[in-house]
Parts: C-alpha cells; structure tokens; sequence
C-alpha cells in the first residue's frame, strides 16, 4: 500500500487485529526518490551495521537502534514512536517530535 495520510488509520486497525505490530518497525520504501513510499514490511527488528553510530546512554535499545540505522546511506528517515514520544531520526541525529 502506499505510504500516505491514510497510514494512521490502517495503524489502527492493524493494532486491534494483531497488538504484538506495535514490537518491531514499519518498513517504507521506494526504488527511486522520484517515487511515492510504500510499506513494504511489518514488524521487522532493526540490525544497524556494527558501529553506525554512538549509542546515547539510558535511551533505551529501541532509541539507539534507530539512532544507529538513521546513519545507513540508504535511509533516509527513521521513525520511533513510543509512549515516551515521537522521535525522528535523520542522519544520526534525534528530533523529539511529541512528547
């Protein structure tokens, strides 16, 4: 399906149809940037290459995976939300979104 406004609802919807979504990432992607995003993955765990980044201490591993695969040359975004807020991750650099 195409990454679009309509995501949030199918979020939802997936959450009451299956609640362990929420434990592991979405993946969306496109072949080329001149494309729209696609989920292409549900519930995947991240494995970033061994020392993509500097762990941030007392964050927790879900905050330093992301931290971590937001430094991959072919990401271009990460992602977290969390009960602890909404997080985005861009070249090994954390914006706190909500809170």
């Amino acid at each position: 399906m195409i990454f679009d406004n309509g995501f949030l609802f199918v979020l939802g919807r997936t959450l009451e149809l299956n609640a362990a979504i929420h434990d592991g990432a979405i993946m969306i992607g496109r072949s080329v940037s001149m494309l729209p995003y696609y989920i292409v993955g549900w519930s995947y765990r991240l494995f970033p290459p061994q020392g993509a980044c500097k762990a941030e201490p007392n964050r927790g591993s879900a905050f330093n995976s992301c931290l971590a695969m937001s430094n991959v040359e072919t990401v271009d975004r990460v992602y977290l939300i969390s009960k602890g807020g909404v997080f985005r991750f861009k070249k090994s650099i954390a914006e706190e979104l909500w809170r």
